[in-house]
């Protein structure tokens, strides 16, 4: 994987930083009309990170919909920034935050737990263990 600043490069230039979680607020919730009507929420975030010469930078990200489980404002966070340190994301990809990444490093979890199960079932079957 490519690195810069012994920092891993995701997709377009992205680095993955630790930011400070400075600020947030609701800037509207609406219902959304489908096969099942259901409220969103839109929130506005201010994260601090490093900046390119060192100062750290105030970012905004704005998060629609309830994908993350955040802290309170004052802790740090996971979060991508591009080069210039003029947008930032939270990503998506850190357990700590990200309720999908969550839920799936508690599937690969169950599926290896039922996995070792079947094995020692399979072995306590066969006679191989008593």
């Amino acid at each position: 994987m490519l690195t810069i600043n012994d920092r891993p490069v995701f997709r377009m230039g992205l680095t993955k930083e630790q930011g400070k979680l400075i600020s947030q607020y609701m800037v509207k919730e609406y219902f959304q009309n489908g096969t099942q009507p259901r409220m969103v929420e839109v929130w506005d975030y201010l994260v601090e990170v490093p900046g390119r010469d060192g100062q750290p930078v105030r970012l905004t990200i704005r998060v629609k919909g309830m994908g993350f489980d955040l802290p309170e404002p004052g802790h740090m966070v996971s979060v991508l920034v591009n080069r210039r340190r003029t947008k930032a994301a939270f990503d998506v990809d850190d357990p700590k935050i990200s309720l999908g990444a969550r839920y799936e490093l508690g599937a690969k979890q169950r599926k290896a737990k039922a996995a070792a199960d079947k094995a020692e079932f399979e072995a306590l079957r066969s006679g191989e263990r008593r």
